[in-house]
């Protein structure tokens, strides 16, 4: 870990408690209080998907306690995003993301999606989204919504066309695009391979953490230790 990274997570905690909430909207689903929202899709049972995830992406398990982080870009103050990354070992088609959540405001709903190619490794830490070099990008995409939290929704986003990709480490960003959200996309214990990251373009959280690529992660941003986010490819 870096010495920049080091500082800033010794502080973290502090910080988060004064930029939990940004113009009323917190940080985690756990922390949204009185929200009923629509009922949840009917696939929110599922716990267990038949068809295989591609470039080793994996739900895994649950938080011992559920939750997510905001992942919202309501056209105007908000743009939170989560950044997951991913290796392929072979050229692969990419044709669905799928990803639990938490309090969308409606159902369906509309979702963003942004694959990225990974920049190089700075010293000692691992490679996080390079922001200039995207490889595909979705915007409104349909798919299920609802719920109010800890009830999460599974939701299926089906590409409007494949993103291809060759051998190498990726990353993918998801966030929900309705102005009146929030979305928290859901966490997981399972770490995937590189730890979490996220994205706040306009800095409404204070965070600091405007790009993917500033060598901070999750971790880093917003002081939450959680491993991944909930995230599958097919």
């Amino acid at each position: 870990m870096s010495l920049s990274k080091t500082f800033l997570l010794a502080g973290a905690a502090a910080f988060v408690s004064s930029a939990a909430l940004a113009g009323g909207i917190p940080l985690r689903a756990s922390d949204v209080v009185g929200f009923t929202g629509v009922p949840a899709h009917k696939e929110v049972a599922a716990s267990k998907e038949p068809r295989a995830a591609l470039c080793g992406t994996v739900f895994g398990s649950e938080l011992s306690t559920p939750n997510g982080v905001i992942a919202w870009n309501n056209l105007s103050t908000y743009n939170n995003a989560s950044g997951t990354d991913f290796t392929c070992a072979v050229k692969t088609k990419v044709k669905q993301v799928w990803v639990y959540g938490y309090d969308a405001p409606h159902n369906p709903e509309l979702y963003n999606v942004t694959f990225y190619k990974s920049e190089k490794a700075k010293g000692s830490d691992l490679a996080e989204a390079d922001d200039s070099k995207v490889v595909c990008s979705y915007t409104a995409l349909s798919g299920a919504g609802g719920g109010t939290y800890p009830t999460r929704v599974l939701t299926k986003l089906k590409l409007t066309t494949p993103c291809k990709f060759k051998p190498g480490h990726y990353w993918v960003s998801v966030q929900n695009n309705d102005a009146t959200g929030p979305w928290y996309h859901e966490m997981t214990s399972t770490l995937q391979g590189t730890q979490a990251d996220w994205i706040d373009v306009p800095n409404t959280y204070g965070s600091g953490c405007t790009t993917f690529d500033n060598n901070e992660y999750l971790s880093n941003c917003l002081g939450y230790t959680y491993p991944d986010w909930m995230l599958e490819l097919h």
